[in-house]
């Protein structure tokens, strides 16, 4: 007789051993729900405004008068007023220019996460941190 027949053999008799044939009710299965993850300015919207947005909206260069080299400038808005509603993605200007493709013009587009990154930002109150 072959070694693994024996082997399964075991294994199905000791489950087998275990199995009460009880009807009670089976354990439910309950996946563990996403964790919210705090997004912090500086290490993580900070970056994706760098390496897109600065082109033209920062140093030197501040199209619309937006500046995006800092928190301070982002919260200032352009010369239209705010681009971020704090708590409000949906309708935060900067958000709806992105998602439509309107922005970056001189730069790549931002890819899925970074759009999330931003939007799960300014949801969680936009904060400086």
């Amino acid at each position: 007789m072959p070694i693994y027949f024996i082997l399964i053999s075991l294994m199905v008799s000791a489950c087998a051993a275990n199995y009460s044939g009880s009807t009670e009710d089976p354990i439910e299965f309950q996946p563990e729900l996403p964790t919210i993850v705090d997004i912090s300015f500086d290490n993580d919207v900070l970056p994706i405004l760098q390496s897109r947005c600065v082109v033209c909206h920062g140093g030197e260069r501040r199209e619309f008068g937006l500046d995006l080299t800092s928190y301070s400038g982002l919260i200032a808005g352009s010369d239209s007023g705010p681009v971020i509603i704090p708590g409000n993605a949906d309708n935060s200007l900067i958000v709806k220019l992105v998602l439509n493709g309107r922005m970056p013009k001189r730069a790549p587009k931002l890819i899925p996460i970074q759009i999330q990154t931003l939007i799960d930002w300014i949801n969680q109150g936009a904060l400086d941190n």
